[in-house]
């Protein structure tokens, strides 16, 4: 399991915010199961392509969904399928008390 960790509070206010977003945790939830690609995760959650994209690269950027590439015998060929990554996150207020310190 990942444990999310931070050294600065802008890094910590960063995680916050990406978790933060409705539509970036129902993104996470939905491929908390099963691996899945972009157009699938936006036709489940009626979110747009592109915006599912954007989301999926911010989280891969996070360590918090990780992507492989599967071919498919109907177009697009090639598919990136997305899976999240078991995390935990653990905020209180000795955590920020420590980063507001250092």
């Amino acid at each position: 399991m990942l444990t999310l960790s931070f050294n600065t509070i802008p890094e910590l206010a960063r995680v916050l915010s990406m978790l933060g977003n409705e539509q970036r945790l129902a993104i996470l939830g939905s491929v908390s199961g099963d691996a899945k690609y972009a157009r699938e995760i936006a036709e489940e959650l009626g979110i747009s392509r592109p915006l599912v994209n954007i989301y999926l690269k911010q989280l891969e950027k996070l360590g918090l969904v990780e992507a492989t590439s599967r071919t498919s015998e109907e177009p697009p060929y090639l598919r990136r399928y997305y899976r999240a990554v078991p995390f935990e996150l653990v905020v209180n207020t000795e955590t920020i008390e420590k980063l507001r310190r250092e």
